[in-house]
């Protein structure tokens, strides 16, 4: 297709979408666009103008998920599966690198799996997660490494999407209701009044004098704030700002920066001396990421401490890694379901969690980038 026929489709797929999302009598009128609005449209523009010259011109495609809609497309079923086989384990990682151009994952085959579990994945052109079980130091470990393809696949999600709404529900409720391929508990941050809050760029909470703050900018990449580093509320903005922040944690302590075990001499919350179920989450690379629960079960009675659990994080190979809500909270969900043991035997009503979703369109409202 020539040149400028391309740029006559382009063009008028532009009007059309203009015509669909800001019909005249309010383009007329003057009235503002709302944010939200102008995200869908430009996810739209970008689909369209992708699908239009698909085959025409050697045009990566990129999907993405609009950052103001909690609820994800749905995960194909069949995209879904399970082995103990090492063999058939090999076959799921050298499918999973052919779909992120040959980068290598930190699972496996060799990995000492928990007796009578299996390594559990999900794959799709945009999204592979690699999920498992070990024993370590006679704890038991359930594990996700996730690759995705852009960062509006990994999502953070307050009970009511919105700050304080007072309602709490089970990690696996919350993570069926917004389609994750795979979730885990948040910080539980309504139940504290610590930390720095931040949400879909928000900030809600200030309070960051006692505890550390791990923030998550708009590429998805983890950020620390050491308790008492940030208190005054321009300063706070004014970092928000310039990191480009999209929503926050606040739990911790930091376990490991720069590869490195990275713990405070002392921590007033979350019990780091003693032995408690545990959670976390890592980060290996760009869009590269680790969940991590820890806890007891069955024949396996250690719960660990917070420097326990800091070495395994670092011998998993994680760059950056912060400890998320313990205790009954810390809960890993794969397609809906719980991955670990849990405390007492059922989950807690909680107020958050940490989701990672596929991009691919399969219902209105996800797109191409």
């Amino acid at each position: 297709m020539p040149l400028a026929l391309a740029g006559l489709v382009m063009a008028g797929i532009l009007l059309l979408l203009l015509a669909v999302f800001f019909p005249a009598d309010s383009r007329a009128a003057g009235e503002k666009i709302q944010p939200e609005l102008s995200d869908k449209l430009d996810m739209y523009v970008h689909n369209s103008i992708s699908n239009a010259l698909d085959g025409i011109y050697p045009i990566e495609k990129v999907y993405r998920l609009s950052e103001n809609e909690l609820v994800a497309p749905e995960p194909d079923q069949s995209r879904f599966g399970s082995t103990a086989d090492p063999q058939e384990m090999q076959k799921v990682l050298t499918a999973a690198s052919e779909i992120f151009d040959g980068q290598e994952f930190r699972f496996t085959p060799e990995k000492a799996l928990m007796p009578g579990t299996e390594l559990r994945y999900y794959m799709d052109e945009t999204i592979v997660a690699l999920t498992w079980q070990e024993v370590i130091q006679n704890t038991v470990y359930s594990f996700s490494e996730i690759r995705i393809a852009h960062p509006s696949q990994f999502r953070r999600m307050f009970t009511g999407d919105s700050f304080n709404s007072g309602i709490q529900n089970r990690s696996s409720d919350m993570a069926a209701s917004v389609n994750a391929v795979v979730a885990i508990s948040g910080d539980f941050y309504a139940f504290r009044s610590h930390g720095i809050i931040v949400y879909r760029g928000e900030l809600y909470r200030n309070a960051g004098q006692y505890i550390d703050t791990c923030f998550f900018d708009t590429n998805r990449n983890m950020h620390f704030v050491r308790a008492g580093e940030l208190t005054r509320e321009e300063d706070v903005r004014r970092y928000l700002e310039e990191k480009d922040i999209l929503f926050s944690a606040a739990f911790g302590p930091v376990l490991v920066v720069d590869g490195a075990v990275s713990l405070p001499g002392y921590y007033p919350i979350g019990e780091v001396e003693d032995r408690y179920a545990r959670c976390a989450i890592g980060q290996y690379g760009e869009l590269h990421y680790l969940l991590a629960t820890a806890n007891t079960g069955g024949y396996y009675t250690n719960a660990p401490t917070i420097a326990e659990l800091a070495a395994v994080m670092q011998a998993q190979g994680c760059d950056k890694a912060y400890t998320l809500d313990g205790g009954q909270t810390a809960t890993l969900v794969m397609n809906d379901v719980r991955v670990n043991p849990v405390e007492y035997g059922s989950e807690r009503n909680i107020s958050d969690i940490i989701y990672f979703a596929t991009a691919l369109p399969n219902i209105e409202g996800s797109v191409e980038a």
